[in-house]
């Protein structure tokens, strides 16, 4: 897994060190333009791409034939029933792309979330950490585990531990905007955890630790030693929204919305029948 995310944050590094210049609703509008035209082109090569155009085909004769027989009810309810037939089997050429495609689709928004899911801490404001100990392990005497640089300060009611749930949490204010690293743990358990405070935009990886779900989709972090007693670190940023139109729409929303316009854009170029 180590490996795997290695890879996709040189990507993803590499292609945002390029679109990093442009506003962020910008990049992600071009990011939905490239998106779209490569699942287009995947689609198209994994699809069969003759029988789907066949369907086609036999969804417009019939609904022609609605038009042309609407004072035959049997003609237009036998074309009914083959534009309902035909609709199923259409579905069923689509299954074996959309599941091919699943990966690819997966592995490129767990590298664009890094970038548009939050937003960095600002400075002045309480962020939380949230630590989850592995099995067996006490939340005990963990308060002095924690260690900061000077520009975070932690609240001195803090930590707040949950022993049903195995977490320990503090809350911690940056006093100066930067990219700050915490260290939790004493000597050979130690886990490190990148903070970052401001307003740039840039890759903000919110856990380190996890199951495998939770590495692949939200840390660009290298996983937690297996002899650590900790299973996650985890910061919560603010979550971010893409202007679009003057509206603060998810980025998940306007990446999908976008994609599609872009491959529906793309489709009569590419000759791909979706």
């Amino acid at each position: 897994m180590d490996f795997l995310i290695r890879i996709l944050n040189w990507l993803g590094t590499l292609t945002f060190t390029v679109l990093g210049v442009c506003p962020p609703a910008v990049s992600l509008t071009i990011i939905s333009a490239l998106l779209g035209v490569f699942m287009l082109w995947m689609w198209g090569k994994t699809s069969n791409q003759n029988a789907i155009a066949h369907v086609r085909r036999q969804i417009g004769a019939h609904l022609l034939a609605t038009r042309l027989f609407k004072d035959d009810l049997s003609v237009t309810f036998r074309a009914q029933r083959q534009i309902v037939w035909q609709a199923i089997k259409l579905l069923g050429y689509s299954m074996r792309p959309m599941i091919i495609m699943m990966i690819p689709f997966v592995l490129l928004m767990s590298q664009i979330g890094l970038w548009y899911e939050h937003q960095p801490l600002a400075a002045g404001k309480p962020f939380r950490v949230k630590i989850t100990m592995k099995e067996g392990k006490s939340v005990e005497k963990i308060g002095e585990k924690l260690k900061s640089p000077p520009q975070i300060k932690a609240d001195r009611n803090d930590p707040c531990r949950v022993k049903a749930l195995r977490t320990v949490d503090w809350r911690l204010t940056a006093d100066t905007p930067g990219q700050y690293e915490l260290a939790i743990g004493t000597g050979a358990d130690t886990v490190n955890m990148p903070v970052n405070v401001g307003d740039s935009f840039m890759r903000l990886s919110r856990m380190r630790g996890g199951s495998a779900i939770d590495r692949l989709l939200y840390s660009a972090e290298p996983s937690i030693p297996a002899s650590s007693a900790f299973e996650s670190i985890e910061v919560i940023y603010p979550a971010r929204a893409t202007p679009i139109l003057g509206l603060d729409v998810h980025w998940l929303i306007t990446l999908f919305v976008l994609s599609i316009v872009f491959a529906l854009l793309a489709k009569p170029f590419m000759k791909v029948h979706i």
